[in-house]
């Protein structure tokens, strides 16, 4: 069978091998084929729910085998898959449900709470299937229209055969909220065939193989972890899931012992290892590649990575959301010579740097990144005003700001959204955090704008140092200005840094930066007097 449809790689590979290993959690084992009879009694029980073809259903659980089940059984019960934020607070959970018609709820273990809210606040949600037990504070807020019912008595009398029902790649697979514009969560709308065809793509380039067994720290309900699953499904091979990576040596024992063949992380996850672990003393023998997305990494952290990696192969990938996750990856042989770089797009995918009318730019010509493919969603769901703001005839534009060299390798510049306007400059905010995170004693950063009366914006810099000490260093402070000083001009530093423990960090370790931007508004904004003093002290 030529799978067509996300859930199809699941029961080819329970077909061919079911006694072939799937996942490994915690050193239990769950093979093909018990997973896909796991997801068959899961479809099974929605559809005696009633579950109709294209219905929403939320999915809230952390990484496991009941979040792998659930969510092959949504799609082979021709349901949409909604995976949900697990550090979200309920009435969040339950904006996005009811956004999106979600009548359906499945929750893992440790949501009671979180349950007792989404139930209260939402107007749509009827049932949830929950691993925890019902407890008091559930029990009071069901409506006489909700249900909610246990995941084991649920299970227990489903049957393990596969459920046939017709459906095509055209149908949408999964909603997937993301930021909004204006603050509200927005829904990428992605179908079967968005997924399949970038699954397709990142197969073949990271040219994985049944033989590959990856570590996945990354959540499954971000599209970078879903990616995980879905790829090593495709090809056979095994995912060994790792949910305590606040504890980093314990993840890298996890990732030796397994003999894991690759790894993914976002950013901060590879600042951890760098800084905060033994990372670097570690053989990783069976180790073949790491990948890296999720914003942009720096130089430095780049270059420390691939001192520690000698001989691994490190793919530099960039994406978003609303491309099923990956549009560009640059190849492991060009990373030495082109640090910086996002590479070039991805097979099936087409990215240009255009102005803001639409044509092309030209060589080293700072534009906007467009993308065409298949892996492109259709648009966000319910909201046409926000999917008209980022989809028109040209694709899907990305806001990030990037130029195009002469051999054509994409490289960021930042965010349409992150540059700062102060006075009549334009400022990148990862210019300055390239610059800051080049100092040897800095672990993080964030760079922001934070409104200013006399000059629109000032620059307002958070640092986390490497020695994660909770009360400030001034003389790391001041030395850091030395610094910045000597690598930047004058309109470009920072007006004030803050030195913090830790930065706002969503639980796939992605830079939270509009958290720090809501508290620095009022807090941090300077007076024209301010900006005055602190200048005069930086040009002295």
């Amino acid at each position: 069978m030529l799978p067509y449809l996300v859930h199809h790689w699941l029961e080819r590979a329970a077909d061919h091998r079911p006694e072939r290993g799937f996942l490994i959690h915690e050193q239990q084992h769950s093979s093909y084929g018990e997973t896909d009879a796991g997801a068959n009694r899961w479809a099974r029980v929605l559809l005696a729910e009633g579950l109709q073809r294209g219905a929403r259903v939320g999915l809230l659980a952390h990484n496991g085998r009941l979040y792998v089940e659930a969510y092959y059984g949504i799609l082979k019960a021709g349901g949409i898959v909604v995976p949900l934020n697990t550090a979200s607070d309920g009435r969040g959970l339950a904006q996005m449900l009811d956004d999106c018609g979600a009548g359906l709820l499945i929750a893992g273990r440790g949501f009671s709470s979180v349950l007792a809210a989404t139930l209260a606040s939402s107007t749509m949600l009827k049932l949830v299937f929950s691993d925890s037990p019902l407890g008091d504070e559930i029990a009071r807020t069901l409506r006489a229209d909700q249900r909610v019912v246990d995941i084991g008595a649920a299970l227990a009398s489903a049957r393990p055969e596969r459920p046939e029902l017709p459906l095509s790649d055209l149908d949408v697979a999964s909603i997937v909220y993301t930021s909004g514009s204006t603050g509200r969560p927005r829904g990428a709308t992605l179908s079967h065939l968005n997924l399949v065809a970038n699954t397709h793509s990142i197969v073949s380039y990271l040219e994985l193989t049944a033989s590959d067994r990856v570590m996945a720290i990354l959540p499954f309900y971000y599209v970078y972890g879903k990616t995980l699953l879905n790829t090593h499904a495709a090809v056979g091979g095994q995912v060994v899931i790792e949910n305590r990576f606040m504890f980093p040596n314990t993840a890298l024992d996890t990732l030796e012992r397994e003999s894991c063949t690759g790894f993914a992380g976002v950013p901060s996850t590879f600042a951890i290892l760098l800084n905060r672990s033994n990372f670097a003393e570690r053989s990783l023998s069976e180790l073949r590649y790491v990948t890296q997305a999720g914003g942009p990494m720096s130089v430095e952290l780049t270059r420390r990575l691939i001192d520690v990696l000698p001989g691994k192969k490190i793919f530099i990938m960039y994406g978003a959301t609303e491309a099923s996750a990956r549009l560009s990856y640059l190849d492991p042989r060009d990373l030495p010579r082109r640090i910086g770089s996002i590479g070039k797009a991805i097979p099936n995918v087409e990215l240009v740097v255009r102005r803001e009318d639409g044509s092309p730019t030209d060589v080293d010509e700072v534009g906007e990144i467009v993308a065409r493919g298949s892996n492109i969603m259709s648009g966000y769901w319910n909201d046409p005003e926000e999917t008209s703001q980022v989809l028109d005839e040209h694709g899907y534009h990305t806001g990030d700001l990037a130029r195009r060299d002469a051999e054509g390798y994409l490289y960021v510049v930042g965010r349409k959204k992150d540059m700062i306007k102060v006075g009549a400059h334009r400022i990148s905010a990862r210019e300055i955090e390239e610059v800051i995170l080049a100092y040897p004693a800095v672990h993080e950063t964030a760079v922001i704008g934070v409104p200013d009366e006399l000059l629109g914006e000032v620059i307002v810099a958070y640092v986390v140092l490497r020695d994660a000490t909770v009360d400030p260093s001034p003389g790391d402070l001041e030395t850091l200005r030395v610094h910045l000083k000597q690598h930047l001009p004058a309109y470009k530093l920072p007006a004030r840094i803050e030195q913090r423990a830790s930065l706002p960090k969503n639980p796939a370790g992605k830079l939270m930066k509009q958290e720090l931007r809501e508290e620095a508004v009022g807090s941090f904004a300077c007076s024209p007097e301010c900006v005055a003093r602190e200048r005069a002290e930086d040009e002295s």
